[in-house]
């Protein structure tokens, strides 16, 4: 019920560069001197001010230790890719050891039994969050630094909310991270907050 996806903007460096470091392929990326598009169909002139990179992320794909992956590919059978979002999530979760996981709930300020279930939005930006600092935290306090800037979107549905709760532990983390958080819920008649 969510995709979370990284955006990266940045004066100047190489979207390549973005993608080598974090390991990702780039959905969409626009370098910075780049030429931009005539909406007139007539040459353009202006040039894009600005580097922007973003890429969707599966957090077990990109989030998970190495160990937590083999146990997965062992308990599964399977070298394929899993689906994105809360299943992977909790696939992760459940193959954890329980010290990994000790680590991961004091790291953000959540308890044992925590009402924020495995495979929920929460645990996917813990992931996230924690593959960030542990795995490429240099590169973007670099891009940071240089004046680049961190987004992290959570495009949601309704229910994936429930029980999202930001401890003061993941917002050190963000804030640490230089990542803000964007959360949209598509435009839904259904959907009432008043009354959710």
């Amino acid at each position: 019920p969510y995709q979370l996806s990284l955006h990266v903007r940045h004066p100047s460096v190489d979207p390549e560069q973005i993608s080598r470091e974090l390991g990702l392929e780039a959905t969409e990326s626009i370098r910075a001197g780049e030429p931009r598009q005539s909406r007139s169909g007539v040459a353009a002139t202006a040039v894009h001010g600005e580097t922007y990179w973003a890429a969707v992320l599966d957090p077990m794909g990109w989030s998970g230790p190495a160990t937590v992956a083999q146990r997965m590919t062992r308990t599964t059978g399977s070298e394929s890719r899993v689906k994105t979002g809360s299943a992977v999530t909790q696939q992760f979760l459940s193959a954890l050891l329980p010290q990994e996981a000790k680590v991961l709930r004091a790291r953000f300020g959540l308890e044992e039994g925590d009402v924020m279930p495995p495979g929920s939005l929460g645990w996917g930006i813990i992931l996230v969050c924690y593959c960030m600092a542990v795995r490429h935290g240099q590169f973007l306090a670099q891009l940071r630094e240089q004046g680049g800037s961190l987004t992290l979107l959570a495009a949601v549905e309704p229910e994936a909310l429930a029980g999202l709760r930001i401890t003061p532990q993941m917002g050190r983390q963000l804030h640490d991270l230089g990542l803000t958080v964007r959360i949209e819920v598509p435009n839904n008649r259904e959907f009432n907050p008043d009354l959710n």
